[in-house]
């Protein structure tokens, strides 16, 4: 038999610091995928250039029922030969259909473009350089998660306080 007041360490521990703190952790790392997309995007901009051609473009439609585009592309630095999939920075799947049709209709198979590679790393490159609007749902995300998860803490800690002061000493079986 446990009493409530010798279980309440252990609730105290898993959900007033564990779990807050690995909620808190996961916003975190959004936040940081999310920044160092936006410093990419940034960059971008001033990122070395190369011609390349769309090998395939097309639309894929997800479990979710989320839209996104398939824009596929070969291009060449210093006479080796690199490939690229991602159009801007921040593109992810939505619900609207029309957008990725208007990226798939912007990247027909064959048309020729210009690729944006990072002169580090060419295999990090993109076909619209810049930070886009979407660039900056990742950190955004990430910064509300952080904040529920902050408050879900706090709020946590204070319940745990209160009943930790008014829960008389009960019995439990197990």
């Amino acid at each position: 038999m446990y009493s409530t007041k010798q279980l309440l360490p252990v609730i105290r521990i898993i959900f007033g610091k564990i779990i807050p703190l690995l909620l808190m952790f996961t916003g975190a790392c959004i936040i940081c995928f999310g920044c160092r997309d936006l410093l990419r995007a940034s960059q971008s901009r001033t990122w070395p250039t190369a011609q390349g051609i769309i090998q395939n473009s097309f639309m894929n439609r997800g479990s979710r029922g989320e839209y996104w585009a398939q824009v596929m592309y070969d291009f060449t630095v210093n006479a080796a030969a690199f490939n690229g999939n991602r159009v801007a920075f921040g593109d992810y799947g939505s619900s609207i259909s029309s957008h990725a049709q208007d990226i798939v209709n912007r990247y027909p198979k064959g048309k020729a473009v210009t690729v944006y590679y990072d002169p580090k790393n060419p295999h990090v490159c993109l076909l619209e350089p810049g930070v886009k609007l979407q660039t900056w749902f990742l950190p955004g995300f990430g910064f509300i998660f952080l904040a529920i998860s902050g408050l879900i803490a706090f709020f946590i800690q204070k319940g745990l306080r209160t009943l930790a002061a008014a829960e008389p000493d009960i019995q439990c079986d197990s």
